[in-house]
Formats: C-alpha cells, structure tokens, sequence
C-alpha cells in the first residue's frame, strides 16, 4: 500500500500515477459509458439550475439595486450590458470555486459507485457491499472537507504570504480528497487513510495540482473519484 522507498524514482514512479490518473479514468469512463453519464450528469444538472437562478434572480437583483442606488442611471444603457457580462463572469467564477465542491457533496453515493467499480476493475476484486451506513458515513465526510477546503481558500486568500506557506499542503489535500474516497470505501480508518496519503504524498500532489489548473479544473472535475480510485489500485499493485 505505501511506496517502497523514498529514493528520487520511486517518488517519481509515485507522482506519475497521480498526475496520469485522471487520463487513465477518462479513457476508464469512455469503455463505461454508463459511469461516464452517472458522473457527468449532477455537474450538467447543477450548471443548469445554477444558470437559471443567476438568470431568474441574481441578475435582476443585483441590477435594481445598482439603478435603484442611482450607481446605474436609466440614461446609461450602455453600461447595463457591461454590468450583465461582469454579473454572469463573476458568477462562473463562483461556480468553478465552489461548484465541484458542493457536487461532489450532494451527490455522494454516485460518485462512491464510481470509485467502487474503477477500484474493482483495476485491481480485479470485490469490495464489501456498502451498506447504507457508510453511505451516510461518505457523505458526512464529503461535507466536512467541502467546508473545510471553503475555509482553507478564503485563508489563504485573506493572509500574507499563506498561500505560499499552506500552498503545497493545500495542493496534497485537493488530491487526498480524491484518494480517500476509495480508501472510505475499503473501510480504513482516518489514521489509516491519512497515513496512506502521507506516504503517497507524491501520488496526491500530482493529482491535486489538476485542480489548479483554469477551466480543466472545472470540467474534468467529474473524473477524480474515478481517478482516486485508481490512484488507489496502481500504488497497490506497485507495492504488491
């Protein structure tokens, strides 16, 4: 399960599963297609409604507070296409911070399917049917490091220097979070699951630095259960 040294290959042979996971799971989901809907279907659902409540509320809201503060005047129709183009990218902008998080939370039991059956496939084994308490488990969990990764990126937005100092230990988290998914499901304890992300810190860096990078980090969100799950399966089989 842990790497079987710390010399510069084994780091690297680590950090190459983590960083070719989510390609491994795209080419995964395409042979499964089945996966691939259940995992792109709450994003595409939740973009939908997000837009329409933008759309229907916000927009107009934030609109009739600006005229009715006199900061947009009746006279400056050219503005109000202005101030509509910043509303909606500002919006995104929100959605693409937030937006996996929540995902990812709500709709939990799916995507623990999904890390299931990538883990079962790749290292051809069956885990323990999930029972209804580990559903609710996952999705506890889930909750707390979606509040928790909220609270760490307003920090190291609002403190000097913390997001050079907490930089790389919030890039490990991003990609644990993935791993520890499938590690869940296997029924490890916390200790044993921090201890695993610990030793594959390489493999969960790799795979968090996917989330840093503009648009990807939104679109293939979709693909990290799967691909923590195979970071998973591929450290087993190397230690094995």
């Amino acid at each position: 399960m842990v790497p079987s040294g710390l010399n510069p290959q084994t780091l690297l042979a680590n950090a190459r599963i983590g960083f070719l996971s989510p390609l491994d799971s795209l080419r995964f989901m395409r042979r499964k297609k089945s996966l691939l809907v259940m995992g792109l279907a709450p994003y595409l659902v939740a973009f939908c409604l997000y837009l329409a409540f933008v759309g229907r509320y916000v927009s107009p809201l934030l609109t009739g507070f600006l005229i009715e503060k006199d900061i947009l005047s009746h006279a400056a129709e050219g503005w109000f296409g202005i101030v509509e183009v910043l509303i909606w990218f500002l919006a995104l902008m929100v959605f693409a911070l937030l937006g996996p998080a929540v995902v990812n939370t709500l709709a939990s039991p799916l995507y623990d399917l999904i890390a299931a059956k990538t883990y079962e496939t790749e290292r051809k084994v069956t885990l323990p049917e999930t029972r209804l308490e580990q559903f609710i488990r996952s999705f506890i969990g889930e909750c707390s490091k979606a509040a928790l990764w909220v609270m760490v990126t307003f920090l190291l937005a609002a403190t000097p220097f913390a997001t050079i100092l907490g930089g790389p230990l919030a890039i490990w988290f991003m990609g644990w979070t993935h791993v520890d998914r499938t590690l869940n499901l296997k029924s490890m304890h916390l200790k044993e699951r921090l201890i695993f992300g610990l030793v594959n810190a390489p493999a969960c860096m790799a795979l968090g630095l996917w989330a840093l990078v503009p648009v990807v980090n939104t679109v293939c969100t979709f693909l990290m259960a799967s691909a923590g799950a195979i970071v998973v399966a591929k450290t087993e089989q190397i230690d094995n």
